[in-house]
């Protein structure tokens, strides 16, 4: 069972001129070494996000948070079902 409500999940992606947020699901899922403009701010709610960072990958547990600086290159990687709340903060 998510964590997300479905209806939650259903939205996919708020924005407005500070930031964006996103809500998602994945699985079997791995992101090439890639950047953002953004300040990312993670928190899983399920599984488990693998993230590379600055070369150091770290497990993101349910109920923890993470911060991506803009610009900063990382990968993903998500083996089981996922799900993530980010916070793109373009300021």
């Amino acid at each position: 069972m998510s964590h997300v409500p479905a209806a939650l999940l259903a939205l996919g992606k708020l924005t407005n001129e500070a930031g964006d947020v996103t809500v998602a699901t994945r699985e079997n899922i791995s992101t090439p070494l890639h950047t953002h403009p953004t300040t990312n701010y993670v928190t899983v709610t399920e599984g488990i996000l693998y993230l590379t960072l600055d070369g150091v990958e770290q497990a993101v547990r349910p109920g923890d948070w993470c911060t991506i600086p803009a610009n900063a290159e990382h990968a993903e990687r998500f083996v089981e079902k996922t799900s993530v709340v980010v916070f793109w903060i373009k300021r």
